[in-house]
């Protein structure tokens, strides 16, 4: 597992997308002009307010959603932080575009602060010679077990 998690920190690149302040008035919202992923990767959204009572909550829309909401209608959300003063979302996404909408829940207006990252791998495919290299690896390690084993139990068998 940790080998795993090595792996995907070496081969994912961590983008900035979105680094921006927001005036949300109560019972309002705001959402960033621009996608903030286009294709399945990892999102981190990060906001904060300077108000300690402030209800404000970041919701990830795909583009209808976003849409809808725009034109009053109802709509799903992708999903969403529970309401409150700061906070982070972090999940995979798999939309083609989805966009980052800040809510403010609360009675006063709120300077929101959120910013968004992203992080998709490079390397979705590995080349030819590394396939070739990680199978060879991989079927040698596996012999040299199988052998390692075989000769232990005819050993063990014998005596």
């Amino acid at each position: 597992m940790t080998a795993a998690l090595l792996l995907w920190l070496a081969v994912a690149q961590r983008v900035e997308v979105a680094n921006q302040e927001f005036e949300v008035p109560a019972n309002d919202w705001r959402y960033v002009a621009h996608p903030v992923s286009r294709a399945p990767a990892l999102l981190d959204c990060l906001y904060e307010t300077q108000r300690t009572d402030a209800r404000v909550r970041v919701v990830l829309l795909s583009r209808e959603q976003l849409d809808s909401w725009r034109g009053g209608r109802e709509h799903e959300e992708i999903a969403a932080t529970v309401p409150g003063p700061r906070g982070l979302l972090r999940l995979t996404v798999h939309e083609e575009e989805t966009y980052a909408a800040i809510e403010n829940r609360g009675t006063a207006t709120a300077r929101v602060h959120l910013m968004v990252f992203v992080e998709e791998p490079q390397a979705r495919v590995l080349s030819a010679g590394r396939r070739l290299a990680v199978i060879s690896i991989s079927l040698a390690v596996f012999v040299a077990m199988a052998g390692f084993s075989g000769a232990r139990l005819l050993r063990a068998m014998r005596n």
